[in-house]
C-alpha cells in the first residue's frame, strides 16, 4: 500500500519509498513471518492447581461419606453363643438369718415395739438409736413435733373450752382413743398431752343411745396466746382453709359452717369457736348441718 510514493513495509510496518526497507532491511517481496504465539496468562497454572485441590477435597469427602454410610447401614453380626461367658451361680453359701434374728426393716416387715418412725433425728452425743421412742407427731404438719416448743398455756385453753361445753350436748372420749389421719393412726391421748388439740365424739343428749345420738367427731384446736400456740393455730387454719370450701351452711348472720370435703359417707365441716379457737367436725353425710350449727351456737354463748 502506498501514499504519495510511500508504501508500508510488510515486515515492520514502516513507511518506505523503495522495495527494500531501510528500517528492517527486508524486501517487500520477502515472505512475511507468522506472528509469534500469544503468551499464556500467568494465572492459568495457579487456577489449575486450585481446581486440582478442590477436586481432591471433594473426592476425599465423597469417600468418607461412603465409608460412614457403609458402617451405619451394615447389619449387626449375631453374637455367638460360644463367645458368651459361662453362667455364674449367685446362690450364697451363707445361710440367711431366721425371721426372729433379722433386724427391723425401714421398708416394711417387723418394726420395733417402741414406736420407731423413719426420720427421727439422732445426735451422736445423745446416742439415740432408731429403736428409741421418737417425739410425737405434729397433727397439723404430719412431721415430728418440735419438743422445744411450749404449749402449756395453749393446752390449758383447750381444757377451758372443753369444760365450758353446753350441757344440752355431750362430748364423749374417743373409743378407741385413736386419730385417723393420712399419716396413719395417732394416739389421741398423746396428742392432747403435747399439743393444743382435743378430739371428742359429739352426741345429742346425755341420756340417748351413743350409736343413735352420735353427730360426729369434733376436733378442737386453740391458742392460749403464746407464740407457739398462735403459730400452731395459724398452721391449722392454713391446712384446713375455709376459702377452699365446696359449700357453706349459714342459718343466721355470724353463724357459718364451711364444708371442706366429702367422700360420699363423711362430710368435713370447719368453723371458728372464737378468734383463738377453731373446730373441725367429721359427720356422716346424713347428719343435718343445722344440728351442728345449733351445737356451735350454744357453745359460743357459754363463752359470753
Amino acid at each position: 500500500m502506498s501514499l504519495d510514493g510511500l508504501q508500508t513495509c510488510p515486515h515492520c510496518r514502516a513507511l518506505v519509498q523503495s522495495n527494500t526497507c531501510s528500517i528492517c532491511g527486508k524486501s517487500t517481496f520477502d515472505e512475511v513471518a507468522a506472528p509469534p504465539p500469544a503468551a499464556k496468562p500467568r494465572w492459568s497454572d495457579s487456577l489449575n492447581n486450585e481446581l486440582r485441590k478442590v477436586g481432591t477435597a471433594l473426592f476425599a469427602i465423597a469417600l468418607l461419606a461412603a465409608g460412614t454410610a457403609f458402617v451405619l447401614t451394615r447389619p449387626d453380626t449375631a453374637p455367638s453363643a460360644t463367645a458368651l461367658p459361662p453362667p455364674v451361680s449367685t446362690t450364697s453359701a451363707v445361710p440367711l438369718p431366721t425371721t426372729s434374728e433379722r433386724p427391723p426393716s425401714l421398708v416394711g416387715g417387723a418394726r420395733p415395739t417402741s414406736g420407731f418412725l423413719p426420720g427421727v433425728p439422732r445426735e451422736v452425743a445423745e446416742a439415740l438409736s432408731p429403736w428409741d421412742t421418737p417425739p410425737p407427731v405434729d397433727l397439723v404438719s404430719g412431721l415430728l413435733l418440735d419438743e422445744s416448743l411450749d404449749y402449756a398455756d395453749d393446752i390449758a385453753r383447750v381444757a377451758e373450752l372443753l369444760a365450758d361445753f353446753p350441757d344440752e350436748f355431750v362430748l364423749a372420749p374417743l373409743d378407741p382413743p385413736e386419730i385417723l389421719t393420712f399419716d396413719g393412726v395417732l394416739d389421741a391421748d398423746q396428742l392432747e398431752a403435747t399439743q393444743p388439740f382435743a378430739a371428742r365424739t359429739l352426741q345429742r343428749t346425755a341420756g340417748s343411745t351413743p350409736g343413735a345420738s352420735t353427730l360426729g367427731e369434733v376436733w378442737l384446736i386453740a391458742s392460749g396466746g403464746s407464740t407457739a400456740g398462735d403459730a400452731y393455730l395459724a398452721a391449722a387454719r392454713e391446712r384446713w382453709n375455709r376459702e377452699a370450701a365446696i359449700d357453706l351452711f349459714s342459718p343466721e348472720v355470724g353463724l357459718r359452717l364451711w364444708l371442706l370435703g366429702s367422700d360420699g359417707t363423711t362430710d368435713l365441716w370447719v368453723s371458728d369457736l372464737d378468734d383463738d379457737a377453731m373446730i373441725l367436725v367429721q359427720a356422716p353425710t346424713t347428719a343435718d348441718p343445722a344440728a351442728l350449727a345449733d351445737v356451735l351456737d350454744t357453745w359460743r354463748h357459754t363463752q359470753l
